[in-house]
């Protein structure tokens, strides 16, 4: 019996899927998921090489603090996005659209998930980050690096042909996701309907036989679910430019539909519709020919493995100096189970039948090979004590902390300004044309500190032709302004900056034109109030009405005409008032 068309067209999606999904997941686990698994350990304190074993099983904490001083540095503000139209002749402030992006970070708790993705970057390399648009705002859904999807021959997010994500659901979940159909031809047109089109239990219980142990092993890997298998479901999501397919259990094709933002494009009449990928990726250690970056964790991953060896090492000596070994005659090794610990007992045994063994003396070096092993932790990752917090200054000097210091800041400021360039801007990129592809409609956005504008109405008032007001209209309120789309139509390219670098270059701003003051005020030919007016508000962040109220000098006091000169004396302000001297005939005033 011959297939359906319509059958046909599904198999060759599936092993279309399939491969796609197998290919990212064979490069990934080829090469990438033993690192990840073994600086995820790491983090974590837990031992992956351990060469020796004793009694004591510590950690010593140099990856988690190393990770978590660098996310206290790059995750402590949010990213601020400017955008710059590639039209010369099209010049509009982005306060606006930056105020909208604002109400949706707020809204979806993007610090939270940005954080989040910063520690995944910094402790496996790469960060996933999923966008999609519900209702009028973008969602952001971080996700393990492990089930990220992407084009084994790409080198950078351009490059990708494909992403994608695998996640794990429960079939009532997936039944409750509805779309609005977008078919002109459906039945359903412009009505919610399932998004997915789901197997039956029978169907699902038909292709369970045909599993193997490890088909199931990798389906349900990640679950945190007993028996995940007959609970839940694996979903395989994958995205190109121009379709969208979704795998179930990785023999169904549940979901198979046009680029939804293709779909809006075209609906919004664009001459050359384009889908979106909307996967960001948050890169920390790049190689110019390789898409997976590497961790902060993996120069320094042997020598914390070594610290803890040494570390365990030094304390199981501790513990044989405070509770030694005893070595007892084989006279009274009857007696063998009766001997402890205990001070009070006494053993009726002949001298030099029991005793101590001496344990071997403590190398003086022992103690100064662990500090050499976190001294080139810290070089390795440009981690000071002194950037942690924990300077011990009693034999450095001020220049070899700066020195510290500013090593240390160097290498944040890379690492931002990597961040800005790199997945930061294909964020920006992909948020800025969800915006222009959803939002239709003018509409108002809160703006922290920016009182209501007198021209600017919600509703402009209605004044008949005698002068007669008919409606008051309605301004905008305080704090809040109007984000109009049409006002950032065409191709604009996103400009990103973190605080730490934005602070940075701030700081160095103040510092030349602190510098330049006090050069420019020492020539007494300059003029003094223009220098003031400048550099003024660059070093201290004052606005014009604080420069001029400064540099408007106090009003002089009147000085009364008839007053009696006091030759510089003070008058005594309880002292009743002089009388005018009269004027006498002939004697000149």
């Amino acid at each position: 019996m011959a297939k359906s068309k319509k059958s046909t067209t599904q198999n060759g999606q599936l092993d279309k899927t399939m491969k796609r999904f197998n290919d990212s997941w064979s490069y990934a686990k080829d090469s990438w998921h033993y690192r990840w698994e073994r600086d995820w350990k790491l983090y974590n304190n837990q031992r992956v090489q351990q060469a020796y074993e004793g009694i004591t099983n510590t950690f010593v904490p140099m990856v988690f603090s190393t990770v978590e001083t660098m996310v206290a540095a790059l995750g402590n503000s949010r990213p601020r996005f400017d955008w710059t139209p590639l039209d010369p002749m099209k010049q509009q402030g982005t306060e606006a659209l930056n105020s909208l992006l604002d109400d949706f970070w707020e809204a979806d708790r993007w610090d939270v998930k940005i954080t989040e993705a910063l520690r995944q970057n910094l402790m496996v390399g790469t960060a996933a980050l999923f966008f999609y648009w519900d209702i009028d705002r973008p969602r952001m859904i971080h996700f393990s690096i492990r089930d990220a999807i992407v084009d084994p021959t790409a080198t950078s997010p351009e490059d990708l042909k494909y992403s994608g994500r695998r996640y794990l659901s429960t079939l009532e979940d997936l039944e409750s996701y509805e779309i609005v159909d977008t078919d002109p031809e459906s039945k359903t047109y412009q009505e919610m309907i399932p998004r997915f089109k789901l197997p039956t239990k029978a169907e699902l219980s038909s292709f369970k036989s045909d599993e193997t142990d490890q088909d199931i092993k990798n389906m349900f890997m990640g679950s945190t679910m007993p028996d995940a298998q007959d609970h839940q479901v694996e979903c395989i999501e994958i995205w190109d430019y121009d379709r969208v397919v979704t795998v179930l259990n990785r023999k169904f094709v549940i979901e198979d539909i046009v680029n939804p933002y293709k779909e809006q494009a075209e609906a919004r009449g664009d001459k050359n519709p384009k889908g979106l990928l909307p996967f960001v990726f948050l890169r920390n250690y790049t190689d110019v020919s390789i898409f997976y970056a590497k961790s902060e964790v993996e120069p320094i991953a042997s020598l914390q493995e070594r610290l803890n060896d040494m570390d365990n090492q030094e304390g199981d000596y501790i513990i044989k100096q405070l509770a030694p070994q005893r070595w007892l005659d084989p006279v009274n090794e009857d007696w063998l189970d009766l001997i402890n610990n205990d001070p009070d007992t006494v053993y009726p045994f002949k001298d030099g039948t029991m005793g101590y063994y001496t344990p071997p003396i403590l190398p003086a070096n022992s103690f100064n090979e662990r500090m050499n092993i976190k001294n080139e932790m810290r070089e390795a990752t440009a981690i000071d004590q002194v950037a942690k917090g924990a300077a011990n200054v009693k034999n450095t000097t001020a220049t070899e902390v700066n020195a510290q210091l500013n090593q240390a800041s160097q290498r944040i400021e890379i690492k931002a300004r990597n961040l800005e360039k790199d997945g930061f801007f294909y964020m920006g990129q992909l948020l800025f044309r969800m915006i222009q592809l959803y939002i239709t409609e003018p509409q108002v956005v809160s703006a922290e500190g920016m009182a209501a504008s007198e021209e600017t109405w919600i509703q402009e008032p209605e004044i008949a032709e005698d002068g007669t007001v008919i409606s008051e209209g309605v301004r905008f309120p305080n704090n809040t302004q109007l984000f109009d789309p049409a006002d950032y139509t065409g191709d604009w390219v996103p400009t990103v900056s973190l605080e730490i670098d934005s602070e940075n270059k701030k700081a160095n701003s103040k510092k030349e034109n602190l510098q330049a003051y006090q050069i420019l005020i020492q020539d007494p030919t300059n003029n003094l109030d223009e220098i003031k007016k400048i550099l003024l508000p660059k070093i201290f962040d004052l606005s014009q009405e604080d420069i001029d109220a400064i540099m408007t000098p106090p009003e002089q006091p009147a000085v009364d005409a008839n007053a009696i000169p006091t030759d510089g004396l003070p008058s005594d302000p309880m002292a009743p008032p002089v009388a005018p001297m009269p004027q006498l005939p002939g004697v000149p005033a």
